[in-house]
């Protein structure tokens, strides 16, 4: 199992198994294992997708990451186009940590696809800001250095050596910076970062405007949101 196809998993533990472990090929080998994952992941997409105040204080710590990231999917799925105005600072952190991971998943994966994304654009001015915000500081330098490497490639720029972004990666292409990261992954305890900062800032990720659904006793239940 290669080291690339695990980023996403280590990245978000619970959120993700599915996207990481789901589409290794051991695992797709063996459908008992696979069906078992798409449930655990079904089973948490459902319980994170709305977040009660006070969930994160009995939350199992192994989920906090996975419940960010299905609230923050569920506003990208509920507008698309203007979720990223509507998401305030701490959601854009972790939701743009999301999309740098996604960047790293399948074959020949490559973290120049983050750059190149349309739909990524609104997180690349902030990325490093980003990893720094969870302390990730050695991944931050690595992004800056990455975004710079992709402005230089797409304006056809002439490479030098020189350059204050590029700092001590100036003589590394989209493979090596891809290795970096994640090597730096495995070594910061990344996901651990990410744990701790969505703690420090819990309030930001809870729902307060929660939709009911009627049951088929006329009661109200509350739909896909946490207990």
């Amino acid at each position: 199992m290669r080291t690339v196809d695990l980023v996403v998993w280590v990245l978000f533990i619970g959120a993700l198994v599915f996207l990481g472990y789901f589409f290794t090929k051991r695992v797709k080998d063996n459908k008992k294992i696979r069906q078992q994952m798409q449930m655990e992941y079904l089973e948490r997409k459902e319980k994170y997708t709305y977040l009660r105040p006070g969930i994160f204080d009995t939350c199992p710590r192994e989920d906090v990451s996975a419940a960010a990231i299905f609230h923050c999917i569920r506003k990208e799925d509920e507008d698309f186009d203007h979720y990223f105005e509507k998401m305030n600072y701490s959601e854009k952190v972790v939701f743009g940590i999301y999309q740098v991971s996604l960047s790293l998943e399948g074959q020949g994966s490559s973290i120049h696809s983050f750059f190149l994304s349309p739909s990524n654009r609104p997180f690349v001015p902030i990325i490093v800001d980003i990893f720094e915000e969870v302390g990730a500081h050695d991944i931050a330098e690595l992004m800056r250095a990455a975004r710079r490497f992709a402005e230089i490639i797409e304006n056809d720029e002439e490479d030098d050596e020189d350059d204050p972004e590029m700092g001590d990666f100036s003589r590394y292409n989209f493979s090596d910076f891809t290795n970096e990261f994640v090597s730096l992954v495995n070594t910061t305890n990344l996901n651990e970062k990410i744990t701790r900062f969505i703690l420090e800032h819990k309030e930001d990720f809870y729902d307060t405007d929660i939709p009911k659904e009627i049951d088929e006793n006329g009661d109200e239940i509350d739909e896909g949101i946490s207990d």
